[in-house]
């Protein structure tokens, strides 16, 4: 199964990129996460980090940076053990600028599987839940509807 979202930030991609490529720093913009911590002794922006995600649900996240870009300004990550019903979940982050007014396009897609009766249900949370709602939140924290 494919999901992908995107949305234009008003703010440079260079500013964007220094907040997201942080492995651990979802909990500056993102409203779904409570804590971040690297449980493995990578830095938090090195390859084969492993992040625990707290959400404010209660759920845990265990993820893996399996890849990250500066010169592509593009992270990957997978799930390695959470709630939801999925497995062979990998989602990419990527932002490109936009040259015209110096503001940025992030997408956020992901490919995983799940069983067919939970296809639906996923669908809304990795897509619209997920990567939507992290994507409205990035661009929130930058246009400062967020941030204090």
């Amino acid at each position: 199964m494919n999901v992908y979202e995107s949305v234009t930030i008003n703010a440079p991609i260079e500013t964007i990129w220094q907040v997201m490529r942080d492995f651990v720093g979802l909990t500056v913009w993102s409203q779904a996460v409570t804590a971040a911590h690297i449980i493995n002794d990578k830095a938090a922006d090195q390859v084969g980090a492993i992040r625990h995600l707290d959400i404010v649900d209660g759920s845990v996240f265990i993820e893996t940076l399996v890849a990250l870009s500066d010169a592509e300004t593009f992270l990957k990550y997978d799930i390695v053990e959470g709630p939801l019903p999925v497995s062979n979940y990998v989602a990419t982050m990527r932002l490109q600028p936009i040259t015209a007014n110096n503001t940025t396009f992030a997408s956020w897609s992901v490919i995983f599987e799940t069983p067919d009766e939970h296809r639906a249900a996923m669908q809304d949370v990795v897509g619209k839940q997920i990567c939507a709602g992290g994507l409205q939140g990035l661009k929130a924290y930058f246009e400062g509807e967020n941030n204090g």
